[in-house]
């Protein structure tokens, strides 16, 4: 599914929501999207990702790059409202905290995920 993307200009920066597969084949375009944001120095980024249906290790890779990218360029991204799809790929590769952004599991997928590394429980 071809990525779509809604932004909104707030007092700090902007909210924008991804739609669409983040994916091999669709990352170059997800590239030029973020390109009219991502040269913002001092600004705040949302990105609202519940719209994500699927993402694979391309895409992961795409927002490790915008997330290092954010320090170079000076602006501040934080990713929110994480799809399943996302939250199953972060989960899977231990990177919840890595980007540090607060994440909200619905409860009826709580049972999907289990962010269980860094927890220093035992089995």
């Amino acid at each position: 599914m071809e990525p779509v993307q809604t932004l909104q200009t707030t007092n700090s920066g902007f909210e924008i929501k991804w739609q669409g597969y983040l994916t091999v084949p669709f990352v170059k375009d997800w590239e030029n999207l973020a390109d009219v944001w991502t040269n913002e120095k001092g600004k705040v980024i949302h990105l609202d990702l519940n719209g994500i249906q699927r993402i694979d290790s391309a895409g992961i890779q795409f927002l490790i790059y915008l997330k290092e990218l954010s320090q170079t360029n000076h602006y501040s991204i934080h990713l929110k409202n994480h799809s399943l799809a996302v939250l199953k790929v972060l989960d899977l590769l231990g990177l919840v905290s890595f980007f540090g952004d607060r994440v909200k599991v619905k409860k009826e997928h709580s049972n999907e995920v289990e962010f269980r590394y860094g927890t220093r429980k035992t089995n």
